[in-house]
């Protein structure tokens, strides 16, 4: 599994802590399932938490499934309306413990961070420092995606 350096909101990072938020919906994303080490922007400026994603659902699919449930197809709509193309499936949330922006930027030269995400297979020295650096707790979401219910289909509140 492929895994990158993802970059959310204070609030996105909560919604998926608590398990609220069980989708992550992007413009662009990786076909198959991927690993994503979470950086929490301002002010939290961190490294703390993991996802595992499942492969990426296309929202245009998405749009021809629930073509019959009005309210779920205007939900789509505006999502592709803000240019979101898809949604990835929040399998397994872990948090972590924390690196903070001070101590990757002491310890590594070159640490950029990531607009929206980059894969850390172009970053060795990062992987390997996230890798080292970072350890699970027992904090754990896992999401069931058996069963996936309308109002989980580009959710506009939670």
């Amino acid at each position: 599994m492929r895994t990158m350096l993802l970059s959310l909101k204070p609030e996105i990072f909560e919604l998926i802590r608590n398990g609220k938020k069980i989708f992550e919906y992007r413009h662009q994303f990786y076909t198959e399932p991927v690993g994503a080490y979470l950086y929490i922007s301002k002010p939290i400026q961190k490294i703390v938490g993991y996802i595992e994603f499942d492969k990426r659902i296309d929202l245009k699919d998405w749009k021809e499934q629930y073509k019959n449930n009005v309210a779920v197809s205007k939900r789509i709509n505006d999502y592709i309306s803000r240019n979101y193309n898809y949604a990835m499936p929040i399998n397994k949330f872990k948090m972590t413990t924390e690196i903070s922006l001070n101590d990757l930027r002491n310890d590594l030269e070159k640490f950029i961070i990531p607009e929206s995400y980059y894969y850390l297979d172009n970053f060795i020295e990062l992987k390997e420092y996230i890798e080292k650096n970072i350890h699970f707790t027992n904090e754990v979401v896992e999401n069931n995606f058996q069963t996936i219910h309308d109002e989980d289909i580009c959710r506009k509140k939670y």
